[in-house]
């Protein structure tokens, strides 16, 4: 979603989704109908907002604007996000029932409203362990007694406001479509990943030269991208040289999968001879909504002279 932010204990709703960590099969036959409303943008948000919790992603894309429409279809999209299905979709759904949501006013740039909606919402850590560690597989595996105790403790804690609740709040982007309103995330900016490098150096004497192919690709989730470094050593002896990967901001760093790379192990430059190296990257396609750039940074030391 669009400007996450965390303050203290409040989380981007994003961040408690994942928690939610079961992958379950995409069912794409459900129709892409109207919602029930949406001229009130209040509603919109929150119905959106419950939507995504409870990983009902072709729900959620009822509420995503035209544009954004445009650069990801829906099997697309569902195929990216993972959505539950079966008994684990209705109980998650039950437990979004619960999600409470302000909506902060603000001013409204005629045809986008930027608001900020503040929630409480189920703690899915909390209640991991009821719900089988959210294995969509093992919910929907269930006996239907199973499931019904399941329900029933969840109507318990409802009833006697027991439910450990998270706080949080997300800063979304409404765009008017007509008489209706809708979420814009822009996925059509795609991610834009700026590359760098670091070189260590203890001598103080700089004995690498160090490019890469590009300083940034722009992706789009679920897509494969390679960058090529060279790499060369202005000393008079071989020496080898160890390459990590700085992924910034940290919580990003698995979203981005090595596909292949030529420098998992550290690498032996000959003395005065330029060498290349190449590294395939995904995006993965789970990265959370509102993630415009994510910063991949590489890291040489040396780790002998030979």
């Amino acid at each position: 979603m669009n400007g996450l932010r965390s303050n203290g204990k409040m989380k981007p709703l994003v961040a408690v989704v994942a928690v939610l960590i079961a992958i379950s099969a995409v069912d794409n036959t459900r129709a892409a109908e109207t919602p029930r409303e949406m001229r009130d943008p209040a509603s919109v948000t929150r119905a959106y907002l419950r939507a995504v919790y409870a990983r009902d992603f072709a729900e959620a894309y009822l509420y995503v604007s035209s544009e954004d429409r445009r650069a990801r279809n829906l099997n697309q999209y569902l195929g990216q996000r993972g959505p539950f299905r079966g008994f684990a979709l209705e109980i998650a759904k039950m437990l979004a029932a619960m999600i409470e949501v302000d909506i902060i006013p603000t001013h409204v740039a005629a045809p986008r409203m930027p608001l900020t909606a503040r929630y409480r919402a189920p703690d899915p850590e909390k209640i991991a362990a009821l719900l089988r560690h959210w294995n969509g597989y093992q919910l929907n595996s269930l006996s239907p007694a199973e499931r019904k105790q399941i329900i029933e403790a969840v109507e318990k804690r409802k009833r006697d406001q027991s439910m450990d609740m998270i706080v949080g709040e997300e800063k979304l982007t409404l765009v008017k479509e007509g008489d209706e309103w809708r979420i814009f995330l822009n996925w059509a900016a795609g991610v834009t990943i700026p590359f760098g490098a670091i070189v260590a150096d203890p001598a103080g004497a700089a004995t690498l030269d160090v490019s890469l192919s590009r300083k940034q690709a722009v992706v789009q989730p679920g897509e494969v991208f390679e960058i090529i470094l060279r790499i060369r050593n202005r000393s008079q002896k071989p020496t080898v040289v160890s390459i990590g990967h700085l992924i910034q901001p940290n919580e990003l760093t698995d979203y981005l999968e090595i596909v292949q790379c030529g420098f998992l192990l550290p690498v032996q430059l000959p003395p005065g001879i330029e060498q290349e190296y190449s590294g395939t990257y995904l995006l993965r396609g789970s990265l959370p909504e509102g993630v415009h750039q994510l910063n991949l940074t590489y890291d040489f030391r040396p780790v002998q002279d030979q």
